[in-house]
């Protein structure tokens, strides 16, 4: 039985996931999506608006459950 290099393996897969091309593996580059712009930093006022209207919208669920 021969042994196997695990680390590389794991580098391979992890390659794949990410997609990065690998050689051995042919894994392609996928150029048809844009690149991911980076998320905008939310302030604090706008993190309770958020919070403010997620919480009411949960409770006009469960107000229409009680119904």
């Amino acid at each position: 039985m021969t042994g196997r290099n695990w680390a590389r393996l794991g580098n391979r897969n992890r390659m794949r996931r990410q997609g990065v091309e690998d050689i051995q593996g042919k894994t392609p580059l996928v150029l048809d999506q844009p690149p991911k712009q980076p998320r905008r930093k939310l302030s604090k006022a706008e993190l309770r608006q958020q919070a403010t209207a997620a919480f009411l919208a949960w409770l006009e669920g469960q107000k229409a459950k009680d119904k």
